[in-house]
This record gives C-alpha cells, structure tokens and sequence, in this order.
C-alpha cells in the first residue's frame, strides 16, 4: 500500500481496514443502528443478530463457536480480563504464581506486573519464541497460568503453542495466548490445541480499531470476570453497550481471512522474502531471526552500525516502518523483545521492522529497497 508518497511497510502495528470490511460496517452504521440490547422491538433484534453473526465468523476463524467470543475494546483489555482469571485462580486456590514470555507484548507484561502474583519470565528459543522446555522447567505447583504470545509482533516468531499447551494441560494449568498477530500467519483452532484462552484484536486482521475479543473455551466462563460490569451484557462477562458497527467488520475481517488467509500467507512470505534476499545481496542489512519459522510478513533487519531510529526519520516520508512495537515507539530504550533474544543495546538500536501485508506487492518492496540503497550511497560519498 502507498498513501501519496509513503509506502506503508508496518503492517505489525495496524493492517489497513479492508474496503470490503468498510462496507459491511457502513451498511451496519445505516440499517443496524439500533441498540442490540433493545429487546422489544424489530431494529433492536436485527442489530443483535448482526452480532450474532459476527460471533460465528470470528469463532469459526478460531475453532470455536459463537458463545466462546467475548467481545472488548481491543486486545490490551481482554489481556487485563485474563490477570483478574489469574487473581480469581489464586484466591481460590493459592496458587500465587504467573509466568510469561520475556518478549510479551507490553499489554501482557504491564498487566501481570500490576497483580500481586510472582512473576517469572520465560526466555526464549534461537528463533525468539518462548521455549517449551523454559515452561516446563519453571511450571510448578504454585503455578497459577501461564501466558504466550502466539506471533511475536516485533521478531515474528512463531510460538509452539501446541507443545505448550501439552505441558500445562499435564500441569494442570490455565494457558493464555496472546494471539493478536497470528491469524495473518497460521492456522489456529483452539479446541484442537486445548488452550483455554486467547486474545484477538480487528485491526490486526485488516478489520477496524477499537474492537477486539477474550475467546474463551468451553467450560470456562465461571472464571472470567468483567473489567467492565456495566448493565451485565454479553452474559455478564463483559458489560457496556456492544459496538454493533465494528463487530460487523470484525466479523468480516475474520471471514475473509477464512477463506483466504492461506493463500494471502504465501503470496506476502514471497514478497518479504524477495525484499530480505535483495538487501542482504546489497549487504544494506541482515535477519534477524530464523526466515522460515516467522510470520509470512516480518522483516525484522539489522543496520549495522546505523541508529534506526536516526535511519528512519531520514527516510521519512517516503518509509513507514518502526524500530519496535507502536506500544513503546518513542521510547529511548531498545525494544525488550530484542534484549530478550540477547541482542546487545547496540545491535538492538540498529534494527528495524519491515511488515508487509495484504495491500503489499513487489514493486513497493523495490521502491523501498531503492529508496534505502540510495540512502546508503548517499552518505557514502
């Protein structure tokens, strides 16, 4: 995707609504305005069935079926919803221990670090992912749940959640998985993998900003407990007034990639392997991490010797890309995710995530891989 002159390569922090999402929401802005809690009249019902609907997509993308979907405000909300799981595992059962992965999303970690619970961190893989064999070494009987990200949202690794959930299941434990960047890189059914929990966000799968989702499995709604009370919607696990409009296009967004996300996958993975392959031949920059075992859209690259941040502010506005998550942009310290992966400060300060997506194609990744050669010759000379 271009917007006037600037490629858009940071399909990590935020994927481009789909127009095809934008219309069904328009339709719901038209024809299903009506508060879905009305119960007495016609519009009221139309607009819950709308719900409905978008349930059933966003459960089916997952496994699951329409009444394991809690719909929130986003990712960052359901996290918070599955540490007050974790509270209410302790008061009743003493279990006062969390464990989560050292390159969590800072959602996942602020969340855990305002429980009263230890915390304990699992490092992680050579690719970046937590490692199974960390889980199983620090799970224990004070062990109230553990939480993964699914997909690493900065180095793209991809989790074995299926290990995992093996481990805590044999543990007797309640598995979390952050899942807000794997749709748009691997096929997920949470039945099959037995995890409890997981959350999800729109506008990480093309849909639309401010609604996500805690998906929760069978048998396990008598642990969840509202952030939000409100008037006791959604069955009392989570109140407040249901944004009909945007749970239509993230109904949406979740069927599209149902259909699709398979072949999207591999058409994006070509595209990003062709951008890598042309800057490491340029020796512009390198991988960071391993090429297969990534989201099909990451290009998290090394400069050596070039500050990323200084780099992209001079590429600007030709480049949107990021040096870490759109969470912590701005700040001064290198990314945890790559500190946890045992970059230095130094080598964590040259790197840069690439993202690439569905609007993606080569003659963007030419132009950008131009635009940074060009960059490099010029201050060459």
């Amino acid at each position: 995707m271009q917007i006037d002159e600037t490629i858009y390569l940071d399909y990590q922090a935020a994927t481009p609504i789909d127009n095809r999402v934008l219309q069904v929401m328009q339709d719901a802005y038209l024809t299903n305005f009506a508060n879905p809690h009305a119960a007495d009249h016609i519009l009221g019902w139309k607009a819950a069935s709308t719900i409905d609907a978008a349930a059933s997509h966003v459960a089916a993308l997952f496994g699951l079926q329409a009444e394991d979907v809690i719909f929130t405000s986003g990712a960052s909300e359901a996290n918070a919803m599955v540490f007050q799981i974790a509270n209410a595992v302790t008061v009743e059962t003493g279990k006062n221990e969390i464990l989560i992965g050292a390159a969590d999303h800072s959602s996942v970690r602020n969340e855990a670090n305002s429980t009263s619970l230890k915390l304990r961190q699992i490092s992680l893989d050579k690719n970046g992912a937590p490692a199974p064999s960390e889980v199983e070494h620090l799970i224990n009987e004070n062990t109230a749940l553990v939480s993964v990200i699914g997909v690493n949202n900065e180095n793209g690794s991809i989790t074995e959640l299926s290990k995992i959930s093996n481990i805590c299941k044999s543990k007797g434990v309640i598995l979390h998985a952050d899942l807000s960047q794997a749709p748009l890189a691997i096929d997920i059914d949470l039945l099959k993998l037995d995890i409890p929990f997981a959350t999800i966000s729109a506008h990480k799968l093309y849909g639309p900003k401010g609604v996500g989702a805690l998906l929760a499995g069978p048998g396990t709604s008598n642990l969840i407990k509202p952030i939000v009370k409100g008037a006791g919607q959604q069955g009392g696990r989570r109140g407040g007034t249901m944004p009909t409009e945007l749970i239509a296009g993230f109904g949406e967004a979740c069927r599209l990639i149902l259909i699709d996300g398979e072949s999207e996958r591999e058409r994006v993975r070509l595209i990003t392997e062709y951008f890598v392959e042309k800057l490491e031949k340029k020796q512009l920059a390198k991988l960071i991490g391993d090429q297969k075992l990534r989201h099909p859209g990451n290009a998290l690259m090394h400069f050596p010797g070039r500050d990323a941040a200084d780099l992209l502010a001079q590429l600007q506005p030709y480049i949107a890309a990021s040096t870490q998550s759109a969470c912590s942009s701005g700040s001064i310290e290198p990314s945890h995710v790559l500190t946890a992966m045992g970059l230095d400060h130094q080598v964590a300060s040259e790197c840069i995530r690439f993202s690439f997506g569905r609007f993606s194609d080569k003659e963007q990744a030419d132009r950008a891989i131009s635009l940074l050669s060009s960059h490099f010759e010029a201050n060459l000379n």
